[in-house]
C-alpha cells in the first residue's frame, strides 16, 4: 500500500461516516483525470488537496462546523449555469465571502497573490477571494454540487494545459 494510499485511508476514518463513501468516490475521480493528491496532518485534523500541475484545485480541510470544500474555481466560476444551479446557501456563502483586495487595486495583497476570481449571480458581478470565494461545509445537499464544480474546474484546466 502507498504512503498516500495509507494516508488517504486514515483521512477518510476523521470523515462523518455519512460522507465516507461520496468523499471516496470524489477521490478516485479526481486521481483518474489526473490529479496529484497531497495529504498533511493538520492541528485541526487533516488537509487533502488534489493538485493539476501542481497547481491546488481544491482542499478538504476541517473546522469546528464540521468538513469543508475549498474549492480554487478559476475557471468553474465562469460557467454561469454551474453557478447559477448551486443551492441557495452555496450561492449566498459565495456572496458573503471576502472580496477579493487585489482585482478591486493590483497594489493590495500580497505580491504573491494570484489574485481571485469574477463571477455573475443574479445580474450582480462579484468579485470574490479565491481562499474563500468557494470555501464550503460538506453536507448531503451541497456534495453533488461540490462535485460538479470540482469536476469542472478539472476540466477546463485541462484543456489549457
Amino acid at each position: 500500500m502507498t504512503k498516500e494510499l495509507n494516508s488517504f485511508n486514515e483521512f477518510l476514518l476523521t470523515v462523518t461516516p455519512e460522507h465516507q463513501a461520496f468523499v471516496e468516490k470524489l477521490n478516485q475521480k479526481l486521481i483518474k483525470q489526473g490529479c496529484d493528491l497531497v495529504i498533511k496532518k493538520a492541528k485541526s485534523g487533516y488537509t487533502v488537496t488534489y493538485q493539476l500541475k501542481k497547481k491546488s484545485v481544491m482542499n478538504w480541510i476541517f473546522r469546528k462546523a464540521g468538513m469543508m470544500a475549498r474549492i480554487y474555481g478559476d475557471n468553474a466560476c465562469k460557467d454561469k449555469d454551474i453557478i447559477t444551479s448551486l443551492p441557495t446557501n452555496m450561492q449566498k456563502k459565495m456572496i458573503m465571502s471576502r472580496d477579493c483586495a487585489r482585482l478591486i487595486d493590483p497594489n493590495a495583497c500580497s505580491p504573491v497573490c494570484v489574485r481571485g476570481f469574477v463571477y455573475n449571480l443574479n445580474g450582480d458581478i462579484h468579485k470574490k477571494c479565491r481562499n474563500d470565494g468557494m470555501f464550503f461545509q460538506l453536507t448531503n445537499e451541497n456534495a453533488e454540487h461540490i462535485d460538479k464544480l470540482v469536476s469542472k474546474e478539472v476540466s477546463v484546466r485541462k484543456t489549457l494545459l
